[in-house]
């Protein structure tokens, strides 16, 4: 038997927790605004979305791995070496010298990140009764409110003022002061009785949940739906799944226990909780893109923006959860904030468009907030509420996990559907394809959002590249943001190293060369003064006004040159503004269409959930 923690060891110990998750929230949004100037440092662009699916993938496995792991070992333990491996994976990000170093660091953050999440939710769960939890909601809603918000904001700051690098140091000093309250008051909570880790269930869960979030994080953008590799993958998810299925039935200390799927409120709830993952991320992930490029909202403005969901959040988690911790209910605050959400995603359907005013639109996020808060605590409370002891852990963390994986699932669909309206709207404001067109990725992968940042970088680019600057030449040849008709007027040495040949041309035909002169005098980019020059006398002109006049003609050709490019480029600009605009705000009324569905899923399981009331803390098994 563990002993009773006193109310100061809790106090601070949830200090230490709400830090840690707050912690892996935020690294879940605020890497990706650095991703352009860590791929143009870096290189690599070709794994750009790799840096985001690592992460991805091990915190979405190791959450139901430590899970398990706190029902056999001191949770403290547990969670000192989750923080741990985070900070570590946050460290070794930030020291990363290439693409393939970056990726790997983060999978081991996110192995830490995963961990956390699981770990918090199963130890407030640990050290609190059912219904005493449903006060600590609000803390959980404000985190996960409060880093959607921020991330994408600080990302933007920590990178412009200092470095891309900070994005992951700025892990460290948060880190320590968590594992300080952590190391020093928590309470060890070893569990009653020790069991074998299944070791072969942990392998197989890997074997299927990677392949089938490969699936959906690859499907519809690296390769199509229909493709072999996609196809390949969730035929590889399903032999594993089944696979993994038959060990746990078989195993006599399996990973996951499956019969607690025979427990209506924790299955019921993990079911509403994998519909509600896609309808959250759907109304939340992709909102940025209507602020910062519909309406004109910076980068580090559309944080601020977004606040009134982040109050939304907050406000509806600590009243759902008030009111569950006063009444010892929970089916009714689920049932009717996922009626009210429902009405929310419609109104956003049919209201939103470009031309929507700013203030109707943020409203509308405050009122997104106010439904999505409640359902993302109290779902887990009500998992837990009739679990045994000793498989609190599996259980806490197979929501989060169900959620996680239809939240992959779910966005991957919605970033379909994004891709799709854009590109349409892209052809038809680039008729003549791909070669006028910027190449864009998919939204969820850190879409150039500030356009005008983006395009004032490749005007100083084009104009480097023009002068000369072999550095600026090569970054042009490697930025898929570049249409590819600029880069077939672009070659190595830009203008001077064209001058450099004509030079040598012109003093050939100045010395008598009369081919060479012919040529020249037929040549329609050859500039008309040194026309005049090759046209008068032969020894008319000495080597100095011959000199002058070629630097002349160099320095308006680079004149001339420079002015073309970045009109061309202010011209595609607008052009994609444009289309961009229309694109997204018709993509985003077609994604909240569907997350209304994703909500009608949930609402079904909700309406199936038994109304039970939420009780003390469930006797420990000896």
């Amino acid at each position: 038997m563990n002993p009773t923690p006193n109310a100061k060891e809790v106090r601070y110990t949830m200090v230490g927790i709400l830090l840690g998750l707050f912690l892996a929230a935020l690294d879940q949004t605020i890497v990706s605004t650095a991703m352009p100037r860590i791929v143009g440092e870096l290189k690599g662009a070709e794994y750009y979305a790799w840096v985001t699916t690592s992460y991805l993938l091990t915190s979405t496995v190791s959450a139901p791995i430590f899970g398990r792991l706190t029902e056999l070992f001191s949770r403290k333990a547990i969670l000192l070496w989750a923080v741990g491996l985070f900070l570590l994976g946050s460290a070794l990000s930030g020291l990363s010298q290439n693409m393939a170093e970056l990726i790997l660091f983060r999978g081991l953050q996110g192995v830490g990140g995963g961990a956390l999440f699981a770990l918090a939710l199963t130890t407030i769960a640990v050290l609190f009764p059912p219904r005493e939890r449903g006060r600590l909601a609000g803390a959980f809603g404000a985190i996960f409110g409060l880093s959607s918000a921020v991330g994408p904001w600080l990302g933007g700051l920590l990178t412009d003022h200092l470095s891309w690098r900070w994005v992951f140091y700025i892990n460290m000093p948060v880190g320590a002061v968590a594992l300080w309250f952590i190391l020093r008051y928590m309470p060890r909570l070893k569990p009653a009785h020790r069991e074998p880790f299944d070791f072969l269930g942990a392998f197989l869960l890997v074997l299927w949940t990677v392949p089938l979030m490969l699936a959906f994080s690859w499907g519809g953008s690296t390769y199509p739906w229909g493709s072999p590799v996609v196809l390949g993958l969730l035929l590889g998810a399903g032999v594993g799944l089944g696979v993994w299925v038959a060990s746990q039935l078989r195993s006599p200390h399996p990973l996951f226990d499956l019969s607690l799927f025979r427990i209506p409120t924790f299955s019921l709830s993990a079911l509403a909780s994998f519909f509600y993952g896609p309808a959250f991320l759907g109304a939340v992930a992709f909102l940025p893109l209507y602020l910062q490029v519909v309406k004109g909202v910076s980068a580090s403005q559309s944080g601020v923006t977004v606040l009134p969901l982040t109050f939304g959040v907050i406000l509806g988690s600590v009243g759902g959860g008030q009111l569950a911790a006063r009444h010892g209910r929970y089916k009714g605050l689920v049932l009717g904030s996922a009626l009210f959400l429902l009405g929310i995603f419609l109104l956003f359907h049919f209201l939103l468009r470009a031309d929507t005013p700013l203030w109707l639109a943020v409203f509308l996020f405050f009122l997104t907030g106010l439904g999505l808060g409640p359902a993302q605590s109290l779902l887990n409370i009500a998992a837990q509420n009739d679990v045994p002891m000793h498989r609190l852990g599996s259980a806490t963390s197979a929501v989060q996990f169900m959620r996680q994986i239809g939240a992959t699932m779910g966005v991957a669909f919605l970033g379909t559907v994004l891709a799709g309206a854009l590109s349409d709207h892209l052809k038809a404001a680039f008729p003549q394809g791909a070669a006028g067109a910027p190449v864009l990725a998919r939204g969820g992968e850190g879409m150039a959002l500030d356009l005008d940042r983006e395009f004032a970088r490749l005007e100083d680019l084009l104009a480097r590249a023009l002068r000369g600057d072999e550095a600026a030449y090569r970054a042009l040849l490697q930025d898929p943001m570049v249409p590819k008709a600029y880069l077939q007027g672009l070659s190595p040495g830009g203008i001077p190293a064209r001058f450099a040949a004509l030079k040598e041309e012109v003093r050939a035909a100045l010395a008598g060369d009369e081919a060479a002169r012919r040529a020249l005098l037929q040549d329609p980019t050859l500039p008309e003064d040194l026309k005049a020059f090759l046209r008068a006398p032969r020894g008319a002109l000495g080597p100095e006004a011959v000199e002058a006049a070629l630097a002349q003609a160099e320095a308006r050709a680079l004149e001339e040159a420079t002015r073309q490019a970045v009109a061309g480029l202010e011209a595609a600009k607008a052009r994609l503004k444009e289309a961009l605009s229309f694109g997204i705000t018709e993509a985003l009324r077609q994604i909240f269409l569907y997350s209304a569905l994703f909500i009608l899923g949930a609402l079904f399981f909700v309406l199936l959930l038994p109304d039970r009331e939420l009780k003390g803390r469930p006797a420990p098994v000896e």
